[in-house]
């Protein structure tokens, strides 16, 4: 049967788009959820573990063909691929401290503003000017972020883990326009085991320096935790994040974008499931008016569906 990827790697047609976003939005839900299941490992052990753990099944997966592909790269590009690193590195540790420090519906309905940083960060550094659609999306998913944002002290809803969660956010768009930067000098399935093998480094210099306590432990681990940390490098990093980095070398970045909220719902989801705590008033009413401007956003593909979205600057 025919995936959303052909020969090389890379994704071609719109209905193999859409089943790719679709597939990561899957993986991606799994994120936090895994995140509090590994718990009490630190955040920064976790986002380390689930990196180095992708990095290396997807290196051993086709060892001569990294090899080979990491040798034909210029100085250059290695250096972006290594910058690419250290962003999502960056991304995961803000991620994981701000799943620790508010609560998980608020911390995923956030992520639904990554759409933001997606398209603003190609309209940046590719020219892929924001259409009138998604222009207003990016509005109404901003307003969301506030509603979300008044919650704040309730419960386990907190206004730092909310800033590191934002954080996180501001850096998905510039990890996510790597991929499409470096996409005619590496083949996906090579250029995301070397991303997240220098996201581990990155991890690695800073886990000595990170502060630790009875609920945050660097090692050892247990078990429990250990598993949840392997399901995270297997299930939203290496799939799902190989997937959204295959997407964003030719597929629209709107497109792409449509992962966060597709994460929001599916987290939220298996979080009332496990743990049958359904988020606030606000935090429900802030994610419901955060989904619907990513959709608005999203929309726009369907209006122009021929629009050239690509340029190779």
């Amino acid at each position: 049967m025919a995936g959303p990827l052909s020969q090389d790697g890379e994704a071609r047609s719109p209905n193999r788009g859409y089943a790719l976003v679709l597939a990561a939005s899957v993986a991606f839900a799994t994120s936090a959820p895994l995140a509090r299941i590994a718990r009490p490992a630190h955040p920064m052990a976790i986002a380390f573990g689930r990196v180095f753990l992708a990095a290396l099944v997807l290196a051993l997966w086709d060892v001569r063909g990294l090899a080979r592909a990491f040798r034909g790269l210029t100085a250059n590009q290695r250096a972006r691929i290594a910058l690419a690193g250290a962003l999502l590195a960056a991304h995961f540790g803000l991620f994981q401290w701000g799943l620790v420090a508010t609560s998980l519906p608020a911390a995923v309905s956030l992520v639904s503003l990554e759409p933001l940083g997606v398209v603003l960060c190609a309209w940046l550094f590719f020219g892929i000017a924001p259409r009138p659609l998604e222009r207003a999306g990016v509005v109404i998913a901003t307003l969301g972020a506030l509603v979300v944002a008044r919650g704040a002290g309730d419960g386990e809803h907190r206004l730092l883990g909310d800033s590191l969660v934002l954080g996180a956010v501001a850096l998905y768009g510039f990890y996510v326009v790597s991929a499409r930067g470096l996409k005619d000098a590496i083949a996906a399935i090579h250029y995301a085991p070397l991303v997240y093998g220098f996201a581990a480094i990155a991890l690695g210099v800073l886990l000595p320096f990170v502060p630790t306590h009875d609920e945050a432990l660097l090692w050892p681990l247990p078990a429990r935790s250990l598993a949840a940390i392997a399901a995270l490098a297997l299930i939203p990093t290496a799939i799902g994040h190989t997937l959204l980095q295959t997407g964003a070398r030719t597929l629209s970045p709107s497109l792409i974008a449509l992962v966060s909220p597709g994460e929001t719902f599916g987290s939220i989801g298996l979080s009332v499931l496990l743990w049958q705590k359904p988020p606030t008033i606000e935090e429900g009413l802030g994610g419901a008016i955060i989904l619907i401007g990513a959709g608005v956003a999203v929309s726009a593909q369907r209006d122009d569906p021929q629009r050239p979205d690509r340029t190779d600057r």
